[in-house]
């Protein structure tokens, strides 16, 4: 990535809003699972278009974090050496990671449940910035090896095959790892696109074929990714417990749309972004800027605002988008006030 990519970062913070918007919803009822459930909770058909949601959320949204995080990844390195890049990642993820273990988490755990909840190791929704650390070690040990990786030629034919595989790969895994299952809070069923998006990312970096993206075929992928949708909750209306895994046709009709909207979402996401938003916008890319840190912090916030207004009297209908917008806001705010006292002491790596 020689040129500022700034639709780049629009794009990663308008995914740090996709997750506390998640968050959010999840704590109000939809499906899903996160640190405090309100018991003014959404029901029937808006816990259900709620919940459709929560699934093409995703879909798509943390696996275009890892592509995204992969772009930079090779140009860094080469720019710092191992060396510096493992310092430069010491403090820019680990520190993190282990501030929100050992402070964050539990800090939030003794505000819902009180001083005698006890302490229960949880990465939460740092489980991320640990894969991340995972993938990142292992393109460094990986990268020296002799191999001709190829290069990615982005078509409706490659794109298709990727989607395809990567599908079938997922399906294969949770005939044996459910989606509902988890690991210190990572959900091993899903790591097929993780690791696809993130190999992909790493492949696009160094072939800067981003250049080649086409509004057109985002739109053409939109549809597909719909058309795939409608097919999918077919096969699943009778039986939606399968979309968890196991070797059953509504796990494979699940795997095979998951990956189709992963590939659309995204590529449409970056498509509109390189047609329409690379530009400068300071105050956009200041949010951008505190988008990480937003990141690490945002379940106080979101925890916070869920338990001062479930009390309103407003319906959960309304709650969801009003709690969405004030958690948004006073995350990025004490994200930025966070930053600024970071840098002032000399703390560059948030």
């Amino acid at each position: 990535m020689k040129l500022r990519l700034y639709y780049i970062d629009y794009i990663r913070l308008f995914l740090c809003c996709v997750v506390i918007f998640h968050h959010t919803a999840i704590g109000f009822g939809a499906s899903g699972g996160w640190y405090y459930t309100s018991p003014n909770r959404l029901v029937d058909l808006s816990a259900l278009i709620y919940s459709v949601q929560m699934g093409i959320d995703q879909s798509y949204f943390m696996s275009l974090f890892f592509f995204i995080s992969a772009l930079f990844t090779p140009a860094s390195l080469d720019r710092k050496g191992v060396g510096a890049f493992l310092k430069d990642r010491f403090f820019r993820l680990i520190v993190p990671l282990l501030i929100y273990v050992f402070v964050i988490h539990p800090s939030l755990v003794i505000y819902i449940w009180g001083p005698d909840a006890g302490y229960h190791f949880e990465l939460g929704p740092m489980w991320f910035v640990f894969t991340l650390i995972l993938f990142e070690l292992t393109y460094i040990l990986t990268r020296g090896l002799k191999h001709n990786a190829p290069t990615p030629v982005i078509n409706n034919a490659t794109m298709a095959i990727f989607a395809v595989v990567s599908g079938l790969l997922a399906f294969v895994l949770r005939i044996f790892i459910h989606t509902n299952e988890s690991f210190m809070g990572i959900t091993l069923a899903n790591f097929v696109l993780y690791i696809a998006f993130y190999a992909l990312g790493i492949m696009v970096a160094r072939a800067n074929t981003l250049e080649s993206l086409s509004l057109r075929r985002g739109y053409l992928w939109l549809g597909i990714a719909f058309v795939a949708w409608l097919t999918m909750l077919s096969v699943a209306v009778s039986n939606v417990e399968g979309t968890s895994g196991g070797l059953n046709v509504v796990s494979l009709a699940y795997s095979l749309w998951e990956a189709v909207s992963c590939v659309a979402v995204s590529y449409l996401l970056l498509a509109l972004g390189k047609a329409y938003f690379n530009r400068p916008n300071p105050f956009w890319l200041a949010m951008a800027g505190d988008s990480f840190l937003a990141y690490v912090i945002h379940p106080f916030p979101v925890v916070y605002c869920t338990k001062l207004l479930e009390g309103s009297g407003l319906c959960p209908e309304l709650l969801v988008p009003i709690t969405t917008v004030l958690s948004i806001v006073s995350t990025f705010l004490m994200a930025h006030i966070i930053r600024f006292l970071c840098h002032k002491v000399n703390y560059r790596w948030v």
